[in-house]
């Protein structure tokens, strides 16, 4: 009688597994690959949370500023153009290690998103919403960075999904926020002042995060012109392009997804909290099963396949008026987009050696911002005049084509990153 049974326990483990195993590293995390896993997850969790109540509460906080839809676009792409602000932070890194720029730009994300709920008047909202975002871009790009060159090779990019998942993470509890902004022309700046709640983790964060062990083996190396217009110039603005383009697509769509789903679509806020919550959440799986893909069958071809995904959903999102199809659309953009991080993260750290890597890895960040503002500034002449729908298709060709640019860069998968050469190409 003990026999069959333990064989059924048996069979049912490994069916288990195997429904599982897509979502899980393709190697054991040890001790250490946890501490530090552990440890970025947290700073993303405050990144997600901050640099997300802008777009979440995009309807409310638009009408409390008196701002046009297309004026509200521009504003928020203006002040992603500030993170630019973030490149000496990336210098920093490869001069004086990644932990102290790391600190220091949580330090900005929480200062500048809560500051924000103070803000007056416009101009004001979009200073502090550039100092956020000089955070987060410093943030993306050193997190990565410092994840990258401290867990084992193996789980590299999945590693880097833990990071992604907990900003977007954070994002889900600032759309649970939503709610708040509701009531008054000045509710708006209840979840913005939530930001502040950063301040009391960061002391969590002062004493774990670590210093790479890899960083002083050339740390007295690494200049602009490098990267800018040396033997890795080729390779950088490809990388740089390939953010820019996708992000000018991604930041509309994500943007105004709230926006498109109350005032297009006809749902209640309620009714889109649950839409996006629902597709981000079932679309969340997409960071560890992208993390999985880019660890056993490689970073290009994980990138592209999440590219498309996430143009894909984007454009039938802003296309149906069918609440199914909206969920669905929502979940497969999600998806694409969250497969996207650890696949592109891992890439990246990967294309560039340790002295030009959090330089390189931050300007790769910024481009991302700059693309997501540029992507915003055409809105702001183009929302009001050909309308929402009609500027997610014009700006889907730039998704296309960043897909297009990452099949110009090598593979890398397995790649020590204490032994990157310069290329003869890309």
């Amino acid at each position: 009688m003990i026999a069959p049974s333990s064989s059924y326990s048996r069979h049912m483990r490994s069916l288990i597994r195997r429904v599982l195993d897509p979502l899980l590293p393709a190697a054991r995390f040890t001790a250490a690959d946890k501490r530090i896993v552990w440890v970025i997850w947290v700073a993303g969790l405050i990144q997600g949370f901050a640099q997300s109540q802008a777009t979440v509460t995009l309807p409310f906080t638009r009408t409390g500023l008196g701002l046009s839809e297309g004026e509200m676009s521009l504003l928020l792409g203006l002040a992603r153009l500030a993170a630019f602000a973030a490149l000496p932070l990336g210098w920093l890194g490869d001069h004086r290690g990644r932990r102290r720029p790391l600190l220091l730009a949580v330090t900005l994300v929480v200062v500048g998103g809560a500051a924000a709920g103070l803000a007056l008047d416009a101009w004001q909202f979009g200073v502090l919403h550039g100092v956020l975002r000089t955070g987060t871009a410093a943030m993306s790009g050193l997190a990565v960075v410092l994840l990258a060159e401290k867990v084992s090779l193996p789980i590299r990019a999945y590693a880097i999904s833990f990071f992604g998942a907990s900003v977007s993470l954070g994002a889900g509890l600032a759309l649970i926020t939503l709610p708040l902004a509701e009531g008054s022309p000045d509710a708006w700046r209840t979840p913005h002042l939530l930001v502040s709640v950063g301040f009391l983790l960061l002391p969590f964060l002062i004493k774990n995060v670590p210093e790479s062990e890899i960083f002083f083996e050339e740390s007295q190396r690494g200049h602009w012109r490098e990267l800018v217009r040396g033997g890795w110039s080729r390779r950088f603005w490809t990388v740089l392009s390939v953010g820019f383009l996708s992000s000018a697509f991604g930041a509309i769509g994500a943007g105004f997804s709230t926006a498109r789903l109350i005032d297009h679509v006809g749902l209640s806020t309620g009714e889109a909290i649950w839409i996006l919550l629902g597709g981000g959440t079932a679309g969340g799986l997409g960071f560890f099963i992208g993390g999985k893909m880019a660890d056993t069958i490689g970073r290009r071809k994980t990138t592209v396949i999440s590219l498309l995904l996430a143009l894909a959903g984007g454009l039938v999102l802003y296309t149906s008026v069918s609440v199914p199809v909206a969920a669905t659309s929502a979940m497969v953009a999600s998806f694409g987009t969250f497969a996207f991080v650890p696949a592109a993260g891992s890439h990246r750290t990967e294309l560039f050696p340790t002295h030009l890597r959090a330089s390189a890895n931050t300007a790769a960040s910024n481009l991302s911002l700059a693309g997501s503002a540029v992507g915003l500034i055409i809105g702001r002449y183009t929302i009001d005049v050909i309308g929402l729908s009609q500027t997610i298709y014009l700006l889907g060709i730039a998704m296309a084509a960043s897909a297009a640019l990452v099949l110009l860069l090598p593979e890398t998968k397995g790649q020590d990153l204490t032994a990157v050469e310069i290329p003869n190409t890309i």
